[in-house]
């Protein structure tokens, strides 16, 4: 173990995760960053994930296991993690990915003077096949202000590396809503966060992952959905109690919510002309979009929320 190498914290939150954690602990510990220390939360496990914890631990110090005395639920099960964990550098992980042995080394050398690093992934189905797509694509954040994020997620968790002093403006983790997409609006709105375009994650995607068990209820599973109304009205109004959000970046979340967050969930003609002529500012994307096109998606949008009134 490198000892003069900075020591990073992976915050790993389990629920009942027998079937892929020793893959996962296995990819963790096998990183060539190996000045480690793997912090997992078990959030009142029933199956064996308890026992493969702690068979990892016995055989590596680097694994230390923290069970909750009542179910905290995902986020906050998260933030607690986040909350033990004592190294200078912080990074998410999921309990049924494979990390590539160099992800907290690229994203430790490539962090910079950001709070926040995130990296593109790998889907894969249950089995492990992957599915021959990215989590991102077409993709950039360079000179995009806090606008980009309003609307749509595009920092998963399992690819987060942070800063210690990240913890100070993210935490308390919100009770609701997606805690990575919190984290990717917070750094963003301070213009620390960068985006490396490798993908240093395999993302397993399958029914039983806890991400698709807790938000069963959404109409749209994935983080990535623009057109959930429901959804981005919720997330709007935790960005809005975002402590240090200036009074006139809170105006501009309060219309955003205004014009979705009508009786007949209708879409307000205001909105409908901010997607077409600010495009940029709340779409991420390298492809270079014409009027039309934008028009189109505007008008996607309007349709899935009760059309223009």
């Amino acid at each position: 173990m490198n000892q003069s190498s900075p020591l990073i914290s992976i915050a790993l939150c389990t629920y009942n995760g027998q079937e892929f954690l020793s893959e996962q602990l296995s990819s963790i510990l096998a990183q060539s960053h190996d000045h480690l220390e793997v912090i997992v939360c078990d959030d009142g496990s029933t199956d064996r994930t308890i026992q493969i914890v702690e068979d990892f631990a016995a055989r590596d110090p680097r694994v230390k296991l923290y069970q909750n005395p009542r179910n905290l639920g995902f986020n906050k099960n998260f933030e607690k993690a986040i909350s033990i964990s004592s190294g200078e550098f912080i990074a998410i992980s999921d309990q049924d990915d494979i990390w590539e042995p160099d992800k907290i080394r690229l994203l430790y050398e490539n962090i910079q003077d950001n709070l926040l690093i995130f990296s593109n992934s790998l889907r894969m189905d249950r089995t492990g096949k992957l599915l021959g797509d990215q989590l991102l694509s077409n993709f950039s954040i360079q000179d995009k202000t806090f606008k980009a994020y309003l609307l749509h997620n595009y920092t998963t968790g399992h690819t987060c590396l942070f800063r210690r002093k990240f913890v100070d403006f993210i935490l308390p983790l919100p009770e609701v809503g997606y805690y990575d997409w919190w984290m990717g609006f917070v750094a963003l709105y301070h213009q620390k966060i960068t985006f490396l375009d490798q993908p240093l994650t395999r993302h397993r995607v399958h029914a039983g992952s806890v991400i698709q068990t807790v938000f069963s209820d959404e109409k749209a599973k994935s983080q990535t959905d623009l057109f959930n109304t429901d959804l981005n009205i919720r997330q709007l109004k935790v960005f809005r109690s975002y402590k240090n959000l200036l009074q006139d970046d809170r105006d501009i979340i309060d219309e955003l919510i205004e014009d979705l967050e009508t009786k007949k969930r209708q879409f307000s003609p205001r909105l409908f002309a901010k997607l077409v002529f600010s495009f940029d500012d709340y779409i991420v994307s390298k492809k270079k979009r014409g009027v039309l096109s934008k028009l189109n998606l505007a008008r996607k949008y309007a349709r899935s929320v009760g059309g223009v009134r």
